[in-house]
C-alpha cells in the first residue's frame, strides 16, 4: 500500500483525487492546499491538512499541480529522497532545472511522471498502431481560457509515440485579435521520415473542439473527440479493443516495476525544449 501525499489547489486536484481513491493499492493520507478554498465541500474535509514538509515525508507518492509552489530546491530533495512525483499541470521548471531532476531521479529510483491525458484516448491509441509513415497529420484544439503550456504540452506529449519530439523542420505563425484577446496558432512540424503534424490551436470563445485528421497511404481517418466520432474512409472505426487508459494507474505500474512510462521527465524535457523553438518563431513574427 502506497501513501499518496496532495499538493495544490483542492478545488483542482479533486477529480484527480477521486479517481485516484478507487485504486486499492494507494492511500490518500492527507493534503498540503495552496490558496483561499472558496468551496468548503465534503472532498475538501474527508482529507486531513497537513503542514507541507511533513506530509512529503509521511508520503511516498506527490500529487501536484502547478500551483504547489515547491522551490526546485525542494523538488531535488524529493526526489533525492526516492519520492515519487505525480504532476497533473506542468510546473514552470527551466530546461537545465529539469535536466537536474531526471538526473537525481535516476540515481534514486525516483518515478516523475507529467500527465499526458490525449496520449492514453483510445483514438490516439488506434492512430499508434495503424498510422503508417510518411503520414500528414492535422490537429485542431480550440478551447477558451487555456493558456499556451496548457495547450501545448499534452498535444505535444500525445505525439511521443506517432513521431517523437524532434522534428527535423519547424515553421509556426501565430495571430491575435486585440478587441478581445482571441489567438489562432499554427504549427509545422517536418520529420526525417517524411511525415508531417500540423497542429491549430488558440482560445477561442464561441467553440470548442478538437480534431485530428490523418492521411498515408491507403488511409484516410477523422476523428471528432467532443462528438466521438471516428472514421477511417468515412466508416466508424472499431476502438473496443482500445480502451481508456487511466494514466495514473500507467504510473503507479512505472513506481512497481521500475519502468518510467510515455509522459515521464524526459519525454517533458523535450516537449519543453520544442515549445521553446515555437515560442520563438512566433516571437520573431510579432516585432
Amino acid at each position: 500500500m502506497l501513501n499518496i501525499g496532495i499538493i495544490g489547489i483542492t478545488e483542482v486536484l479533486e477529480p484527480h483525487v477521486k479517481r485516484i481513491q478507487k485504486n486499492k493499492n494507494v492511500i490518500v493520507i492527507g493534503k498540503a492546499s495552496v490558496g483561499i478554498n472558496t468551496q468548503l465541500n465534503s472532498f475538501h474535509f474527508s482529507i486531513p491538512e497537513f503542514n507541507r514538509v511533513e506530509l512529503i515525508e509521511r508520503a511516498d507518492i506527490l500529487l501536484v499541480d502547478d500551483s504547489s509552489l515547491l522551490p526546485f530546491e525542494l523538488l531535488c530533495d524529493i526526489v533525492k529522497k526516492g519520492k515519487h512525483i505525480f504532476m497533473t499541470e506542468y510546473l514552470n521548471l527551466a530546461v537545465e532545472e529539469c535536466k537536474e531532476i531526471i538526473k537525481l531521479s535516476n540515481e534514486s529510483g525516483s518515478v516523475v511522471q507529467v500527465s499526458n491525458p490525449y496520449y492514453y484516448l483510445p483514438g490516439i491509441q488506434w492512430l499508434n498502431d495503424n498510422l503508417q509513415a510518411p503520414f500528414f497529420l492535422d490537429v485542431s484544439k480550440f478551447a477558451s481560457g487555456k493558456s499556451f503550456n496548457d495547450t501545448v504540452f499534452p498535444l505535444l506529449l500525445m505525439l511521443t509515440d506517432l513521431v517523437g519530439l524532434n522534428p527535423k523542420k519547424l515553421n509556426a505563425i501565430s495571430f491575435k485579435s486585440k478587441e478581445n484577446e482571441l489567438g489562432f496558432t499554427n504549427v509545422r512540424l517536418e520529420y526525417g521520415n517524411a511525415s508531417v503534424v500540423n497542429l491549430n490551436f488558440g482560445n477561442q470563445i464561441s467553440f470548442n473542439t478538437f480534431n485530428i485528421k490523418g492521411f498515408s497511404n491507403d488511409l484516410y481517418v477523422t476523428m471528432d473527440f467532443n462528438k466521438d466520432i471516428f472514421l477511417l474512409d468515412n466508416k466508424r472505426i472499431d476502438l473496443s479493443k482500445h480502451l481508456s487508459i487511466n494514466e495514473f494507474d500507467v504510473f503507479l505500474e512505472a513506481i512497481y516495476i521500475q519502468n518510467q512510462r510515455n509522459g515521464n521527465l524526459e519525454d517533458y524535457l523535450l516537449s519543453k525544449m520544442l515549445s521553446l523553438d515555437i515560442n520563438k518563431k512566433i516571437s520573431k513574427l510579432l516585432v
